[in-house]
This record gives structure tokens, C-alpha cells and sequence, in this order.
């Protein structure tokens, strides 16, 4: 084959114009290393549009014809193995080949810039705040390759100019280290680069442990701005992060050296241990951060945790009594939001109980206790009621006598409503899990693991689960198997609920913005910022979504592109979603309110006043409305 042209601009380079495969014609080199050159690319085979993507050039150093062979084999078999990931954070592959012995890898294009090349020209240290959701976003893929079947994939070459910062503020590894892996292990040869490499990885040994160690010192590097390549090799505990950044939290820097400890075993055991401490640290500064802090609803009263073995359906106080019914007298706070099926309704209280109520007159069917408290909406399915507890168990009761049929019991409380999908049922935990049931006997088909609790309540729609967690993202499971369809990183704890409609996800997040994301990529499509964090979840009515925010207005946006139609401030705070009924919504307020409002412009119809704060989502059923509230009492209201 005739030799291709090169470059003199960078070392033996490709010039632009240069055509590989017929296919790939290159634009310009995006970086250069010692064995590799990555270049921009245009697949022509797209003639209609114009399609980027990035085309690896990797050179071998063969002493001979067998160990190039040897090489390429090797070659051959990682780049399949890495052709069957599929994670957010790694980019895909899209073709392999060789021109004139040389290696081409063809890959995703990602828009960005490496975090070696932004902490180089900001030359200060990284906020923290920044540091934790990269390094939740790290962790995460690093939890992905270490739990590959039969044997785990280490990185081995972990450090800021591999991590590639997307321009929508997602992280992205590049340089899978194709070349590296193929490489003589003759003396004087490293895997990996030094500063950042594990004191093992010398020896020739890469296991994930040293991922966490090369994380480790990029989290140094990046919160103190302090290269470790020009330091001596494993000197971090001399150097303290906050010694060189006073700004840093001693719970941070204690991460930090835990993951750079010289001997394996004094590090984090896996990624998702290290998840799980660097979730805490997140938690605890928004906690202590009002302006990151989604608000905590309590009653002025504290409730009383009274024994109520025979509760009762009762008028409602006089001064409140204009649109009340009913109400039943629970033994503490009622968080949660009714399920009705047929002549019942489904609710749970904090006093351990879940409720089976007339919805006409109160008139209490049956109760089942728990050992904690029921905050999640029932799920009937079938002859089946299903829910979650704090108690870390979900339960599956007969609808009708409230007897016990199965229980699944999760490593943390379920907050979480659970969702039907044919056979099964769908569920996350504060345990960070998604689960996957099956109905009849509560067996675990699938579960998927995310970086902070699962308090959003599941949508299946088709053949998807959406849900979002507390470590920011909003995720996408096929529902046969949960395999991982896709992932949208959104920043802050998504404790609402997606809703969905036509080729649009809708969904709030904790800072303010309400997110109408592409059903089938995740990709965002629109976003319409609050002022407050958003708890409760969107409502959708044709192409009206609604939802309240903590901000205690009401929005109603277009549900194609997130246009603002009409806003009103009914209340200090809203956590309660939208129930929607024909051409109104009722939403339940922080301030003790049941507001009905006309759906087309937002108008007041009218207003109940309850007890105490509403939590509680409103359920609608034949001219009633049935809500909990954190006086204890579950009411019944004239619609």
C-alpha cells in the first residue's frame, strides 16, 4: 500500500483531506501522545449531514513479525470487548482497522475540553461542590468496568487529561489504553503515568483498587491545583489537600488520602464504597447549604405517636368543614398519596399502617402494619396492593382483606412508589437500587444500581423504566433485563417522579429547573428554571405538563419545547403533585391548603384549608378528592 503523506506540524501526522477506509476523511489533530494521535474525523458515509467522530492512530513497537502479531490479536480482542460496553461515560466505538501497520480505533466524537487542560488554564483549585458530582460520575463508570463478567476491566491509566468534560457538563473517559495493554512488560516499562499511577501498577500488577488509587490523586490534583507529576511518587500523605486548599472540608480531604493509601488494602475496598462516602459529604453540605437544601416539611405541632387500634371516620372540625366530608384520625403524620381501585382507597401513614378506606364515607376496610412508617403510594395490581416502607421491605397484601402474600426486603427504606410492568413490578430503594419483582411471588428478576437513593417513583412506559436518584441522574432501563438504555446527568438529587408523553420525559430536579428530556436518547430537549427546588412531580394533559416548586407557584409549560404558558403563586411551598380531573388540577400546599385550579389558565375554583401541611398528593375518585395531611388525618373532600 502506498505510504500516506504526513504532517510536519505534529509528529508524523495525518494532513487534513487525508481519506482512511474510503470512509473516514480527517479535519484536524485533536491530540497527540507518545503512541497515539487522535484526529477529528467526517464520516462520509453521512452525506446528508455532517457526522464528527474521532479516529485513533496507534502505533506498536514490534521487535518482530510474531509478538505484531501477538498485538494485533491482543488489539483485536479489546477493542471487541470494549465494543460491548455501553455506559454514558464511555464513548462508543465505532470501527477498528489497520493502514500501512498501523492501528486506527474509530470512536464517538466528544465536544469538550480534558480537565488537565481546564485546571492548566483556570491554575486554581476546583470547587468542591464541582468535585463531588465529577467524582460521583467517575465513580460510577469505574463501578460499571469493575463489575464486567467473567473478569473485571481496569482503567489503569486514570488522570485529568483522560477525563473529558462534556460542554453539557457531563463527564466522559477517553483513552482506553488499547495501546498500553499491548505493550512488551520488559524492564523500564510502565502501564500507566506517573504521579498518578499506583505504586503496584510498577510491579506489573492492575487491579481496581488502583483505579481508586490514579482517582485519588486526580481528586488531589484538581482540589489543590498541585500537579503530582512534579512531585515525588507517592508523597500525598506529606502533602494534605487542605494544607495547599483551607477550603477544602477535612471530610473531602479524608477521601482523598484514604484513596491514595500506599497499600491496597488501606483504600476504599471498591468504587461504590467510595461512592457511598462521597455521597454522604454531598448530602451533608447541601443539608447545611440553604440554598442547596430542598426544604424539610414538619408540622408546628409535633405529632403524636399515639396508638390508635380502632381509628375512626370523623367530621372535620368545624372551621374547616365547608368541602370536608370525612376524615379518619391516624396515630402520626400522612406523607402519603392514595391509590384507588374500584370502591378503594389505598393510603399509608407514618403510624405503620396502610389503610384500605371507603372512599365515599372514610369507612375503614382494613389496616396492615409495618415495623416503620409508609410514605410511598400503594400500586394495585391485580388482587395485589404493593408497597414500599420504611422498614426497607416491600410488601404485596390481597387487596381485599389486606392479608400478607409476599415481602422483598431491600438494604435501605422505600420511598419510592412502585410501577406495574406485565408480570412485574418496579421499585427503587434509598439503598441506591432499582428492582425489578415479579408479582405473584416477589422474586427478584433484575436490579440496577445507582449513587444515591432512589426516592423518584418509577415510569414504565413500553418496554423502559425511567427513575430518577439522588446522585443527580435521571436513568433508563429496559424493562425485560434492566440493561442500561441510557443516562442523564441533571446535577442535583431528582426526588421527583418522570412523567412522559409522545417523545418527551419530564421531570424536576432539586435546583429548580423543570427537564423535558428525548424519551429515546436521554438527550435534554428543554429546560424552564424555578426559583426553588422541585420535589413534587409533573403532570401531563395533552401537551400541558403541570407541576409545583418549592417556590409555591404553580407551572403550566408546553409540553414539546418547555414554553411557559401560565404560572400562579397559590402558596409558600408546594411538594404535593397535580391530580388532574377533566379541566382541573388539585394540588395539596405546605401552608395547609387543597387548591383546585382551572387547567387552562391556572384560575382559583377554590381552596379547603386542612389541619397542618400537605405533603400529600390528592387522589380523585367520583367526585371526591382523598388526601393525607401532617395532622395525622387522611380527609375526604367534595371535588
Amino acid at each position: 500500500m502506498a505510504e500516506i503523506a504526513r504532517s510536519q506540524r505534529y509528529r508524523d501526522a495525518l494532513p487534513a483531506g487525508t481519506i482512511l477506509e474510503g470512509r473516514y476523511e480527517i479535519l484536524r489533530v485533536c491530540g497527540q501522545g507518545g503512541m497515539s494521535t487522535v484526529y477529528v474525523a467526517r464520516d462520509l458515509r453521512f452525506s446528508q449531514v455532517e457526522r464528527l467522530c474521532a479516529v485513533k492512530e496507534m502505533f506498536t513497537r514490534a521487535p518482530d513479525d510474531r509478538t505484531r502479531m501477538l498485538q494485533l490479536a491482543n488489539f483485536e480482542r479489546e477493542a471487541a470487548l470494549l465494543a460491548t460496553l455501553s455506559h454514558p461515560a464511555i464513548p462508543k466505538i465505532y470501527d477498528y482497522f489497520t493502514v500501512g501497520g498501523l492501528i486506527y480505533l474509530v470512536l464517538e466524537f466528544i465536544e469538550g475540553t480534558d480537565l488537565e487542560r481546564m485546571i492548566a488554564s483556570k491554575q486554581e483549585p476546583v470547587p468542591e461542590d464541582t468535585l463531588l458530582d465529577w467524582t460521583l460520575q467517575i465513580l460510577d463508570v469505574l463501578a460499571y468496568l469493575h463489575e464486567q463478567q467473567p473478569e473485571p476491566i481496569v482503567f489503569r491509566d486514570l488522570k485529568p487529561s483522560n477525563i473529558m468534560l462534556r460542554n453539557d457538563g457531563a463527564i466522559t473517559l477517553i483513552d482506553f489504553g488499547i495501546a498500553r495493554t499491548f505493550q512488551p512488560l520488559q524492564r523500564g516499562t510502565m502501564i500507566g503515568t506517573e504521579g498518578y499511577a499506583p505504586p503496584e501498577q510498577y510491579r506489573g500488577i492492575a487491579e481496581p483498587r488502583g483505579d481508586i488509587y490514579a482517582l485519588g490523586a486526580t481528586l488531589h490534583h484538581l482540589a489543590t491545583a498541585s500537579d503530582p507529576r512534579s512531585e515525588p511518587p507517592f508523597t500525598f500523605a506529606q502533602r494534605p489537600p487542605r494544607e495547599l486548599n483551607p477550603e477544602l472540608s477535612p471530610e473531602f480531604e479524608e477521601v482523598i488520602l484514604r484513596a491514595v493509601a500506599y497499600t491496597p488494602a488501606d483504600r476504599f475496598p471498591s468504587a461504590a464504597a467510595m461512592a457511598q462516602a462521597v455521597i454522604e459529604i454531598r448530602d451533608r453540605r447541601a443539608r447545611v447549604s440553604e440554598s442547596g437544601t430542598p426544604p424539610t416539611i414538619t408540622s408546628t405541632v409535633a405529632p403524636t405517636r399515639q396508638e390508635t387500634e380502632t381509628p375512626r371516620a370523623d367530621t372535620a372540625p368545624t372551621a374547616v368543614a365547608e368541602r370536608i366530608v370525612w376524615t379518619v384520625q391516624t396515630g402520626d403524620e400522612v406523607r402519603g398519596t392514595a391509590a384507588v381501585a374500584g370502591t378503594t382507597a389505598y393510603i399509608g401513614s407514618y403510624d405503620q399502617h396502610l389503610y384500605a378506606l371507603n372512599p365515599q364515607d372514610g369507612g375503614i376496610l382494613w389496616r396492615f402494619r409495618a415495623n416503620r412508617g409508609i410514605v410511598a403510594r400503594p400500586l394495585v395490581q391485580g388482587d395485589l396492593v404493593i408497597v414500599g416502607t420504611e422498614d426497607h421491605t416491600v410488601y404485596a397484601l390481597r387487596a381485599v382483606s389486606g392479608r400478607l402474600i409476599w415481602s422483598f426486603r431491600t438494604a435501605m427504606p422505600v420511598r419510592s412508589s412502585a410501577a406495574a410492568y406485565g408480570d412485574a413490578i418496579v421499585v427503587g430503594s434509598d439503598d441506591g437500587y432499582c428492582y425489578c419483582l415479579d408479582l405473584e411471588q416477589g422474586h427478584l428478576l433484575w436490579r440496577q444500581r445507582t449513587w444515591g437513593p432512589v426516592r423518584s417513583s418509577p415510569l414504565v412506559v413500553d418496554d423502559r423504566v425511567i427513575v430518577g436518584s439522588d446522585d443527580g441522574s435521571l436513568y433508563c432501563y429496559s424493562a425485560t433485563d434492566g440493561h442500561l438504555r441510557w443516562r442523564t446527568q441533571l446535577g442535583r438529587p431528582v426526588l421527583s417522579s418522570p412523567a412522559a408523553s409522545g417523545n418527551i420525559v419530564v421531570v424536576g430536579g432539586t435546583d429548580g429547573v423543570i427537564y423535558g428530556v428525548d424519551f429515546d436518547s436521554g438527550t435534554r430537549r428543554w429546560a424552564f428554571q424555578t426559583s426553588r427546588p422541585i420535589i413534587a412531580s409533573p403532570r401531563i394533559a395533552g401537551d400541558l405538563v403541570v407541576i409545583g416548586s418549592t417556590d409555591g407557584a404553580l407551572y403550566a409549560l408546553e409540553r414539546k419545547d418547555g414554553t411557559l404558558l401560565w404560572s400562579q403563586q397559590i402558596a409558600n411551598q408546594i411538594t404535593s403533585s397535580v391530580a388532574i380531573d377533566g379541566a382541573r388540577g388539585y394540588v395539596g400546599t405546605v401552608d395547609g391548603y387543597v387548591v383546585c385550579v382551572q387547567l387552562d389558565d391556572g384560575q382559583t375554583l377554590w381552596t379547603q384549608r386542612l389541619g397542618g401541611p400537605i405533603a400529600s398528593t390528592p387522589a380523585v375518585t367520583r367526585g371526591m378528592v382523598i388526601i393525607g395531611c401532617l395532622d395525622g388525618r387522611i380527609y375526604g373532600l367534595r371535588a
